[in-house]
């Protein structure tokens, strides 16, 4: 089993990643420092709901995952944090 630190270096990583999507498919490579890992993609206007079914698609294919309907809702995918912490659970599952 993974010690904590570990998967906090996985979590960090794994946010990183799916800021840096966000921030070239959605914002053109610009405002980095416009918003936190815990910013509402939605509520912001950073990511639309066309823009969430992009950022699915990137994590299924990046990360190898099956992600069902049902998990496309905003407690799973409307901030950098909430992204990286699904992944983070689905990685961890499919481990096991």
């Amino acid at each position: 089993m993974d010690r904590p630190q570990e998967v906090m270096f996985h979590m960090l990583e794994i946010a990183q990643k799916v800021r840096s999507f966000v921030i070239d498919n959605f914002l053109f490579g610009e405002a980095d420092d416009l918003f936190s890992n815990d910013d509402s993609f939605l509520e912001n206007g950073l990511v639309d709901s066309i823009g969430i079914l992009t950022l699915v698609e990137f994590v299924r294919e990046k990360y190898a995952i099956a992600i069902e309907d049902e998990e496309v809702v905003p407690e799973n995918w409307d901030s950098v944090s909430r992204v990286a912490a699904f992944i983070n659970t689905k990685l961890g599952a499919k481990i096991q």
